[in-house]
C-alpha cells in the first residue's frame, strides 16, 4: 500500500487527503475537518505548480485556518437557520407503525422506522396495538416515546 502511495504524484495525494478528511466529517460534528479539507484542496495547486513541500503546507495551513475562520461559521449558521436536525432529533414528529404491542407503563413495546424496528413507549400510557399509527413525540436514551393518531 505504501508503495502505491509513494508513486502517486503528490497533488494526489492531497486530493485523498481532502477526501479522507471530507468523509470523516460526516462523522464529526462542527464542521472542522472539512475545513482542513478545504485546506488540503489549497496545497493542490501548489503540488501541480512543482513548488516544495513546505510551500504546499503553507498552503494547507493558511487555506484550513481562513476556511475555519470564515466557512466554518457560516456553515454552522445555516445548519442552525434551518433546523437541520440530526440523529434521534431527526426521528420527533415522524408517523411511523406500531410493530409490537405497547404495554402500559414502562414495558413499551416496538415501533417500525424506515425498516428499523425501535422500542417505544406509550406517552399517555395507554396500550397500543400492532399495526396503529403513532407520532414519535421524544425519546429517553434509545427509547422513543410515542402518541396515538387517531382512536
Amino acid at each position: 500500500m505504501m508503495d502505491t502511495l509513494a508513486q502517486l504524484p503528490v497533488w494526489q495525494l492531497w486530493l485523498i487527503a481532502a477526501f479522507f478528511l471530507f468523509a470523516l466529517e460526516i462523522v464529526t460534528p462542527g464542521f472542522v475537518l472539512a475545513c482542513f479539507g478545504m485546506g488540503a484542496l489549497l496545497a493542490i495547486p501548489a503540488a501541480l505548480f512543482g513548488w516544495s513541500w513546505l510551500v504546499q503546507v503553507i498552503c494547507f495551513c493558511v487555506g484550513s485556518l481562513v476556511a475555519l475562520w470564515l466557512l466554518q461559521p457560516l456553515m454552522c449558521r445555516w445548519f442552525r437557520s434551518h433546523d437541520a436536525k440530526t440523529g434521534m432529533d431527526a426521528l420527533i414528529g415522524r408517523r411511523v407503525f406500531v410493530r409490537e404491542r405497547i404495554e402500559p407503563g414502562d414495558q413499551g413495546g416496538r415501533v417500525a422506522v424506515d425498516g428499523d424496528v425501535w422500542r417505544a413507549v406509550s406517552e399517555g400510557g395507554e396500550a397500543l396495538e400492532p399495526g396503529r399509527e403513532v407520532r414519535i413525540t421524544g425519546y429517553q436514551s434509545v427509547v422513543l416515546i410515542v402518541e396515538p393518531l387517531s382512536k
